[in-house]
C-alpha cells in the first residue's frame, strides 16, 4: 500500500524512525567490535601471556560459550520486558565486561571476561534483529534489518582500525577496553527509543503500539498495521519452546530457521573475522601488513553489506543466498589450493590468498551475513518468535564455537584441508537455500505467518 511508505510520513517522524533504527543497530556494532578486536589483540596477548594454540582457542571461544548462554536465556526475559529494555541491559553489561577484559592480569581472568562479554553478545544478537524487524515497515524491512549485519561489519572494521593504530605499541588492553565507548551510546540511546509495537500489543498496550506505528506510517497506515498485528495475535498465546520443537506443523519453518543459523557459521566466516591476521601471517605477511589487510577486508565488508541492504527488498532473499554461497565455495577452494601448493611463499601466492579472502568476505557480506538476520525473525510466527530466535542463536553460537576454537589447531595441521571443508559447507548452504528457503520479500510479518502452522 503506497501510503504506508516512509516517504509519506512527516519529516519529524522519519527522523525519529531513523534514530530508532540507528540505536537499535548499535548492539550489532558491539557484537562486531568484540568479535573482531580479538583478531588483532591476539597477536600481542599470546606473546604477553605465552598462549599456546589451545589457550588461544579458549580466549576466542570463551566469548562464544558465553554467547550460547546469553542467547538461550534471553527468550523468556524478552517476552516479559521486550527487546528495548533487553538492549539497555546489554549496554550496561558491555561497559562492565569491556573494562574487566582490559584489566585481566592472567589468561584465566581474560577467558572469564570473554565469557561474560559473550553472554552480553548473546542477548544483543537475539534482540537487535528482533527489534529492527518488528519496528520496520514491510516494504523496507529487509534493508533495515540488514542494518544489523552492517552494524556488525562496522564494529569489526572499527576494531581492525583500532588494532592497526595500537599495534606498534602492542596495546592490546586498550584494544579490548575501548568497546566501552559505543556501549555507553547504546545504553543511553535505547532509553529514549520506542518499544516494539508487536511486543506492546502482546502486553495489551494498544494505544502505545499505535503511536509507535505512526512513527513509520501515516495514521491510516498505522491503523491497518495495528489491525494486522492484533489479528495475528488473537488466539495465539506464547507457547513453550519444547512444544515448538515437537510441533509437526512448525517443523518446516524450524528446519529453515535453524539451518540458516548453523550454516551461517559453518561457512567459515569467523575464521576470517577472528583469525584474518593469523591467516595472513601464515601467508607470509608481517604483523602490521596483516592488520592493514584486515582493515581492507573490513571496508569491503561494509560496502557489500550496504549493497545487500539496497537490493534485498527488490531482488529477494533467495537469489542472494544462492549466489553468495556459490561464490564463497569457489573462494574457499581457491584459498585451499594456494596453501596446498605452498604458493604463499611467493608474492603471487600471497596476493591470491588475499584476493580469495576478499572474495569470500564480499560474498558473505551481501548474502549469508545480513540475510540470515533478516530471515530468521521473518519466518517465525509472533507467538514463538522471541524464544525460538533464542534457541536458533544458541545453535548459531555453538557452531561458531566449534569452528573458532578448533581452527588454530586445524591451521597447524594443514590450512588446505581446513579451507576445503569450509568450501564443502558453502556448497551445502547453496543447496539448502535452493530447496529449503522460501521468499519473504515484500510480505508483512503477519502475511508470512499465515503460511506457517
Amino acid at each position: 500500500m503506497e501510503t504506508q511508505t516512509l516517504g509519506y510520513v512527516p519529516a519529524r517522524s522519519r527522523h525519529r524512525a531513523r534514530i530508532a533504527y540507528l540505536f537499535g543497530a548499535l548492539g550489532g556494532i558491539l557484537f562486531g567490535y568484540d568479535s573482531g578486536v580479538i583478531a588483532g589483540a591476539l597477536l600481542f596477548i599470546r606473546k604477553d601471556m605465552t598462549l599456546n594454540a589451545q589457550l588461544q582457542g579458549m580466549v576466542v571461544g570463551g566469548l562464544l560459550l558465553g554467547a550460547m548462554v546469553g542467547a538461550f536465556g534471553t527468550g523468556r526475559f524478552a517476552d516479559r520486558y521486550g527487546p528495548r529494555k533487553m538492549l539497555i541491559g546489554a549496554g550496561v553489561m558491555f561497559i562492565v565486561t569491556s573494562v574487566l577484559s582490559a584489566l585481566a592480569p592472567d589468561p584465566l581472568t581474560l577467558i572469564v571476561a570473554r565469557v561474560l562479554i559473550g553472554i552480553t553478545i548473546g542477548v544483543s544478537t537475539v534482540q537487535v534483529p528482533l527489534y529492527l524487524s518488528e519496528i520496520a515497515p514491510k516494504h523496507i524491512r529487509g534493508g533495515l534489518a540488514s542494518m544489523n549485519q552492517l552494524a556488525i561489519a562496522t564494529g569489526i572494521l572499527i576494531s581492525y582500525v583500532i588494532c592497526y593504530v595500537l599495534a606498534p605499541h602492542g596495546q592490546w588492553r586498550w584494544m579490548l577496553g575501548l568497546a566501552a565507548v559505543p556501549s555507553v551510546f547504546l545504553t543511553i540511546g535505547m532509553i529514549f527509543q520506542p518499544d516494539s509495537p508487536r511486543w506492546l500489543v502482546r502486553q495489551g498496550r494498544i494505544d502505545e503500539a499505535r503511536r509507535v506505528l505512526e512513527i513509520t506510517n501515516t495514521p491510516s497506515g498505522a491503523d491497518e498495521s495495528l489491525r494486522e498485528i492484533q489479528r495475528a495475535n488473537e488466539g495465539a498465546p506464547t507457547v513453550r519452546l519444547p512444544d515448538v520443537l515437537r510441533s509437526k506443523a512448525l517443523r518446516p519453518t524450524l528446519i529453515s530457521v535453524f539451518g540458516l543459523a548453523v550454516l551461517q557459521q559453518a561457512l567459515g566466516i569467523n575464521t576470517i573475522v577472528y583469525y584474518a591476521p593469523t591467516i595472513l601471517r601464515t601467508a607470509g605477511f608481517g604483523e602490521s601488513t596483516a592488520l592493514l589487510n584486515s582493515v581492507g577486508l573490513g571496508v569491503l565488508s561494509i560496502f557489500m553489506t550496504i549493497f545487500a541492504a539496497r537490493v534485498v527488498d527488490r531482488v529477494g532473499r533467495r537469489p542472494l543466498l544462492i549466489t553468495g554461497a556459490l561464490v564463497m565455495a569457489l573462494s574457499m577452494a581457491a584459498l585451499g589450493l594456494v596453501f596446498h601448493f605452498g604458493a604463499t611463499s611467493t608474492s603471487t601466492g600471497s596476493t591470491l590468498a588475499v584476493a580469495a579472502l576478499a572474495l569470500f568476505k564480499a560474498a558473505f557480506s551481501f548474502s549469508w551475513g545480513p540475510l540470515v538476520w533478516v530471515m530468521m525473525p521473518e519466518l517465525l510466527p509472533l507467538r514463538i518468535r522471541a524464544r525460538t530466535m533464542s534457541a536458533a542463536a544458541l545453535a548459531m553460537f555453538l557452531m561458531n564455537f566449534i569452528v573458532a576454537s578448533t581452527f588454530p589447531a586445524l591451521l597447524e595441521m594443514g590450512a588446505a584441508s581446513a579451507f576445503a571443508v569450509f568450501s564443502g559447507c558453502c556448497v551445502v548452504a547453496c543447496l539448502f537455500a535452493i530447496y529449503r528457503i522460501r521468499e519473504t520479500a515484500g510480505l508483512s510479518l503477519e502475511e508470512i505467518e499465515k503460511d506457517v502452522g
